[in-house]
């Protein structure tokens, strides 16, 4: 009966996060490690959830690894598995929590579902990792390798995300607000409904990115590249785009309600339909 309940919580919380019902940061909203906020593939099997696993020593996790064994749901909180070869592991589900996977390969490993809070990162290979719906709350993210990877609803709120490669990872509904994301090379990123209010986003490379129906209010996007940018109904409400270069971006019913566009080069953008009131426009070519 519990394990029925958890899991109607769990899908009902996924139709809260598809809605965009779910406040930034919002503690329990992704990856509880019981818990999942993801969707599974249609046609997938809903019923009850394998029970947790014990806690195992990083022997243990070696030894299960090596056998192709699985990982889901195995409760791993704290534990330092820093260089390990984990490359297409089953881990779905996992609780890693305060966990440290510094300069580990999780390249193509199934970590939907994962609570990994706090955890550190550092360096780590995760280029085709499956994260929907993971926790990543507070975890250090430095220099690690997102390339391709599947983010969709994942909680990012607070991580450290410097130096980190992102290349052709999809972002769809992912929390970043707050985050430190000034420099960072998110060229063409799927980032649709992503949630990215407060984010520190100066001179970041944003050209090509898919932010429709994205939040980046109160966000920083002063002299950040948004060249071709799909910012259809975009919240950038109170956002910080001086000197940003908004050329050919698609704004069509963006609200930039007091957003500052002092000196940004809006040149062959759309604004359609876009809310502009009380914006700051000095020096800004307002043109279609």
């Amino acid at each position: 009966m519990k394990t029925a309940v958890r899991r109607l919580t769990a899908m009902l919380a996924i139709s809260a996060l598809a809605a965009g019902a779910v406040a930034c940061g919002a503690p329990g909203d992704v990856g509880s490690g019981e818990q999942l906020s993801y969707e599974k593939p249609s046609g997938a099997d809903l019923g009850p959830s394998p029970a947790p696993t014990a806690e195992l020593t990083r022997e243990q996790v070696e030894e299960r690894v090596e056998a192709g064994g699985s990982l889901a749901f195995a409760k791993l909180a704290g534990i330092d598995l820093s260089g390990s070869g984990l490359s297409g592991v089953d881990l779905e589900g996992v609780a890693l929590d305060s966990g440290s996977l510094d300069g580990a390969d999780l390249s193509r490993a199934n970590l939907a579902g994962a609570s990994l809070e706090n955890a550190s990162l550092r360096d780590a290979d995760l280029q085709g990792a499956d994260l929907r719906g993971a926790n990543l709350r507070d975890a250090d993210l430095q220099g690690v390798d997102l390339r391709g990877a599947d983010l969709e609803n994942a909680n990012l709120f607070m991580a450290d995300l410097k130096g980190a490669r992102l290349a052709g990872a999809n972002f769809t509904g992912a929390d970043l607000c707050g985050l430190d994301l000034a420099g960072l090379d998110m060229s063409r990123l799927n980032l649709t409904k992503a949630r990215m209010s407060d984010a520190r986003l100066r001179g970041a490379n944003l050209a090509g990115a898919v932010l429709r129906d994205a939040v980046l209010a109160q966000a920083a996007l002063r002299e950040a590249d948004l060249r071709g940018a799909d910012l259809f109904l975009a919240t950038l409400r109170d956002a910080d785009l001086e000197s940003a270069d908004l050329r050919s971006a698609d704004l069509t019913r963006a609200n930039l309600r007091s957003a500052s566009l002092k000196d940004a080069a809006l040149e062959g953008a759309d604004l359609s339909g876009a809310v502009l009131d009380d914006a700051v426009v000095i020096g800004t070519i307002l043109a279609n």
